[in-house]
């Protein structure tokens, strides 16, 4: 089957249809993909009536040439004026609009400025609702890396989640997001629409590996770089327009949802001044056209296949899947790749599959007697004659560019395998909603941004000739688990297997919860099947060990905590990103089939209230696992939650159920030597921190962190005070002490206001270890048992030991605070700080 690319242009903005996420991509309301291609405008020196765009006439002649460079969007730092409205919509322009507030400072240390900044966001929003021209709005941009590394990352994140409900309870048609940066790549709002991100990198690699790793983190989000683009006062205007071109290239073969080249013009004014030290238009001042001008006018508007396209043949098995079958079929007829054939697989089915497919003149039917999965997909491979084979399930529907995505990963002959992600199409009902969000859904496992352990078999693409040489797909896997140890086994011939982030599929989870709860139950007959042909690769308690992080019920990014994130020494850190780590908690050992076993035995021992508090414990369990769920999935509302919970509650169970009796009845065990984790979680810190207060200090010079922290250093060295230095991965400065059970500590930032001025705090902190509350508690239990013995003497030692600990604890916090204080002070003095009262 041969259909040729369209040479198509990019189309003018469609004023009256809202743009919307689809998945990894835009679209229009209509269904019409929409690829944003813009270019960031200002911010400007205020105009005659105080505004801070260019005058009426100038502002006019801008957003024509924009527009005819190609751009359909523009980024403005500003609300956007009525007349910059009227200019855009007669031009077919989109705007992309940041929403400005005071992020340069500790902004959730001022309640009063968190709700003007709240009122704010809701005001832009109202005002602009109607205007269908927004394409989106951005509550925030580059908060800067040391300020949240001071105001915790999860309380960042929170409030920004925050503005984005507050934006989109005003503007509901609307896009919402958060423009980040790459140091503080962690901090991506689990409720934006898509990851805005802004992205200044010189080097193709650099790029292409950057763009990787956000796409990672954007999840089954649109990917926006929200900034790119290349200072020619530094590089020259000939590197600028080389850049430009090959990262346009890049960002087509990534899957961004689009980009912003940053900027139009040199024209920039910020911070009450204009800053002429960069140069990163397109135009200069006086609106001359430099040389990126003309290779944006010759860019493709839609990525090309490779030089030469391998033949593709896309495998869809089926067993009475009627229901969706003919919307799969339909998207299949809808690919942009120049050559390819779609084959369909009837295992057996009693539906009238052979009808349907009747209706799509390009499918080539086969009917097989039922015979399992597996087989359906070898004699799909036997039938094909592509030496790329694509195989897909009944119930997904593919992006028109999913070939296209993946011809481009077999460009490396080492590449055996490619898959991309698979995402629920929107929910028609709550039912679909829930059980979408529910844990247990395929998903891929990388070993990093782009190496794949496992793809899940309803995206997936194998070279013809590596899975020949594997000897095609193990017939006992009839409905699951065949992806795994396919995956598994094509990894052994050591060839790769690479995740494709824009390679993407609809796949529809399951629509009742019965089906839901079947499929589990499947999934677990499988893992048995797994265990019993892979023993090495599970562990002790029969779940699978994989080397790489598992993607999918959780965004990456969920848990900002210290010792997750490498911020670098200070939070000076270029590139800070969370490190891979298991998502699995230990209470989780409860959701599965041991709770039960426990409740069971209880009951046995006629212990009533241990059984009742097993039952409680399982429940909050659950409830953990939902709320982290519903927290990446916008789940909303009372009745949802309980759905959710419910699903939490019994999935495991279901599913471990099934494992473990698939294990007695093929004899599968767990090696006693498992395959152990390439990626180690990073080591999270042994005390909890307590804050004793914060000081402001204030220099009209530029003084900032950086000159007391050289003073505090001087200070240890001469008291002759034993500490350490942030690592790079906690949330101090500097330690004194560190060894101790009770150790203080010290945390400072700097925000930079006008004309160089500089505000420095401080906090104060006190570090207990862990282990040292555990010892309290011990005793304490230790205690009451003697005392239930009959030893009441120990009620008076008792009294005494606590009326010590209620004396000598704040004693001792005041007097260690007391040090602290002053060491600080000191320090600040020596710098040339005065300090805030």
């Amino acid at each position: 089957m041969i259909t040729a690319l369209p040479n198509a242009q990019t189309p003018p903005a469609k004023h009256g249809l809202r743009v919307v996420a689809a998945g990894k991509f835009l679209q229009l309301s209509d269904g019409t993909p929409h690829m944003l291609r813009g270019v960031s405008y200002g911010p400007f020196k205020p105009n005659s009536r105080g505004e801070p765009f260019p005058e009426d006439d100038q502002l006019a002649k801008d957003l024509r040439h924009i527009a005819g460079l190609g751009f359909n969007t523009v980024r403005l730092y500003e609300v956007p004026t009525d007349a910059v409205l009227r200019e855009a919509e007669s031009h077919e322009l989109r705007l992309m609009v940041g929403i400005p507030w005071s992020e340069h400072v500790d902004f959730l240390a001022d309640r009063t400025l968190c709700r003007e900044i709240e009122a704010r966001v809701a005001s832009a929003c109202a005002r602009l609702r109607e205007h269908s021209c927004i394409t989106a709005f951005l509550v925030g941009n580059e908060i800067e890396k040391t300020l949240v590394r001071w105001m915790k990352p999860r309380r960042v994140r929170a409030f920004i989640e925050k503005l984005i409900d507050t934006a989109r309870s005003n503007a509901p048609h609307t896009l919402v997001s958060y423009a980040t940066y790459p140091s503080t790549g962690y901090l991506v709002p689990r409720n934006a629409d898509f990851l805005a991100v802004n992205v200044y990198l010189e080097t193709a690699d650099a790029f292409r590996a950057c763009l990787s790793q956000l796409q990672n983190l954007a999840g089954h989000q649109p990917l926006i770089l929200t900034e790119h683009g290349l200072d020619v006062a530094a590089h020259g205007v000939e590197r600028q327009a080389e850049t430009l071109r090959w990262q346009h290239e890049y960002l087509q073969r990534s899957g961004c949802a689009g980009s912003v080249w940053f900027s139009y013009t040199d024209e920039w004014y910020r911070g009450g001044r204009e800053v002429t030290d960069w140069q990163f238009g397109l135009v200069d001042h006086g609106r001359n056209e430099r040389a990126a001008c003309t290779v944006l006018r010759g860019l493709p508007s839609l990525m090309p296949a490779p030089d030469v396209p391998p033949r593709i043949s896309v495998v869809i098995c089926t067993r009475n899947g009627a229901a969706t079958l003919s919307a799969c079929l339909s998207s299949m007829s809808e690919l942009r790749y120049p050559d390819y054939e779609v084959l369909l697989i009837d295992d057996g089915s009693r539906q009238r599959i052979a009808e349907i497919a009747k209706s799509f003149p390009q499918v080539r039917y086969h009917y097989q007697e039922h015979a399992g999965l597996s087989v359906a997909r070898n004699t799909g491979a036997r039938l094909a004659s592509g030496s790329i084979i694509a195989y897909t399930d009944d119930d997904c529907l593919a992006h028109p560019d999913w070939l296209l995505h993946l011809s481009h990963a077999f460009t490396d002959e080492n590449v055996a395998a490619a898959g991309g992600p698979n995402i629920p199409p929107p929910p028609r009902n709550r039912i679909e909603r829930v059980v979408a969000a529910a844990p247990g859904a395929p998903a891929h496992v990388l070993l990093d941004d782009t190496e794949a352990e496992h793809l899940p078999g309803c995206n997936l693409a194998i070279r013809k000739e590596a899975l020949e040489l594997v000897g095609g797909f193990q017939e006992e896997f009839r409905t699951a688990g065949d992806d795994v140890d396919i995956c598994w086994r094509l990894r052994e011939t050591g060839r790769r297997l690479v995740f494709v982030p824009g390679a993407m599929v609809w796949h529809h989870r399951r629509f009742s919860v019965r089906a839901y709860l079947t499929q589990q139950h499947g999934y677990g007959r499988a893992e048995a099947l797994l265990m019993k042909k892979h023993p090495e690769r599970f562990g002790y308690l029969g779940g699978a060990r994989w080397r790489g992080g598992i993607y999918g019920d959780q965004n990456p990014a969920d848990h900002p905590v210290e010792g997750s994130i490498f911020h670098g020494p200070y939070g000076l850190g270029a590139f800070q990103v969370i490190y891979a780590s298991s998502s699995f908690r230990w209470w989780e050992w409860l959701t599965g089939v041991l709770w039960p076993a426990l409740l069971m035995l209880a009951l046995v021992f006629h212990q009533p209230w241990l059984a009742l508090g097993v039952l409680a414990f399982a429940c909050w369990a659950a409830w953990q696992v939902s709320v982290r769920n519903a927290a990446a999935s916008g789940i909303h509302g009372v009745a949802n939650r309980l759905l959710l919970w419910w699903l939490s509650f019994l999935q495991p169970v279901v599913r471990e159920w099934a494992r473990l009796r698939g294990m007695l009845t093929l004899g599968a065990r767990p090696s006693r030597h498992p395959l152990l984790p390439d990626i180690i979680p990073p080591v999270r810190p042994h005390k909890i921190t307590f804050s004793l207060g914060t000081l402001r200090f204030w220099s009209e010079d530029g003084v900032g962190r950086e000159q007391w922290l050289n003073e505090m250093r001087k200070s240890f060295r001469t008291a002759h005070v034993i500490f350490r230095e942030d690592d790079g991965w906690r949330w101090f400065d500097f330690e004194a002490w560190p060894w101790a059970e009770v150790s203080r500590a010290y945390m400072s930032v700097t925000e930079f206001h006008s004309e160089g001025r500089c505000l420095t705090r401080v906090k104060l902190l006190l570090r207990i270890r862990r282990s040292l509350g555990w010892h309290l508690i011990l005793w304490l239990i230790v205690a009451a048992i003697l005392m239930a013995a009959g030893l009441h003497s120990l009620l008076v030692l008792g009294l005494l030991a606590t009326l010590g600990f209620v004396l000598l604890v704040p004693l001792g916090v005041w007097y260690v605070r007391r040090e602290m204080l002053s060491m600080t002070r000191a320090a600040a003095i020596k710098a040339g700080m005065t300090e805030m009262r």
